[in-house]
């Protein structure tokens, strides 16, 4: 019987940094509270320097508020159209607005001013890889690869758009790197996943599954890997254990549409409609 969805594969980014400010985006972040406190007592003369605009634009970033960055970090280059720090962070803060080709533009603006940026790099490989132009995503990503070949991120980046051409080889191949880099934390827990799913699509059921079950043990409350996992186990003609696999993506995540029609297609098959 046919599947309802296609193997889950995603990738991310990391934080931004500008002369010793350094701000990692994460869930429940300070830094709107922190914000007030940080560029109260500027002053007038503050709104003239670029830098209170971009540590203000790198805050709202931290905290979700990507509109407001795309306006703080455009008022700090108004002010310094050479603030390669603040188009990078403009771009990164338009692709969250899933503004893409700005996005782009903002990245390529970044490296016109500094070549050997690969964090403006990667972000235009990902950017690119939202817009569906995968081989120019490649091209961008081995450019990041050239100057930083240790980056996890951008190893899965590259296997990503890889993995979007139905290169799924050469896609298992990058996240292998990107887990040989980093074999603990998100990182590897994503590229496991990712290379489960290329190597499912190479018809390679039993070593996916192995490595859905490695991506689950760095993290067990991934309710794509858990879905991959169960469509992984309905491809193995292993219903029972799909479904189980199924329920626990959807009691991690109950709105989780996609792993219950996948489950409902595993009972079905066991004659348990």
């Amino acid at each position: 019987y046919p599947l309802l969805s296609k193997f889950s594969i995603f990738y991310l980014m990391g934080g931004v940094s500008r002369k010793g400010l350094t701000i990692t985006p994460h869930k429940g972040s300070p830094y709107e509270d922190v914000l007030g406190e940080l560029f109260s007592d500027q002053g007038g003369d503050g709104l003239l320097d670029p830098d209170y605009w971009y540590k203000k634009g790198a805050a709202h970033y931290s905290s979700g508020s990507f509109e407001e960055a795309v306006k703080s970090l455009e008022r700090a280059i108004e002010m310094d159209a050479l603030f390669m720090e603040a188009w990078h962070l403009l771009g990164e803060s338009l692709r969250k607005e899933h503004r893409y080709s700005e996005a782009v533009e903002s990245f390529e603006t970044a490296l016109d001013i500094e070549p050997d940026h690969a964090k403006s790099w990667r972000g235009k490989a990902i950017a690119l890889n939202e817009l569906g132009r995968h081989e120019e995503a490649l091209e961008s990503a081995d450019r990041a690869l050239e100057i930083e070949p240790s980056d996890a991120r951008t190893w899965i980046v590259k296997g990503y758009a890889f993995h979007s051409t139905r290169k799924f080889q050469e896609a298992a191949d990058s996240y292998d790197r990107a887990i040989e880099i980093e074999p603990l934390g998100a990182r590897a827990g994503r590229a496991w996943n990712n290379k489960g799913a290329a190597l499912d699509n190479l018809g390679r059921h039993e070593e996916a599954l192995e490595c859905y079950d490695e991506s689950i043990l760095i993290d067990p409350f991934d309710f794509y890997t858990w879905n991959n996992r169960g469509v992984c186990l309905i491809a193995l003609k292993r219903p029972q254990e799909a479904v189980e696999s199924f329920e626990k993506a959807v009691e991690i995540l109950p709105e989780y549409t996609t792993a219950w029609k996948n489950m409902a297609l595993a009972l079905k098959s066991l004659g348990r409609d």
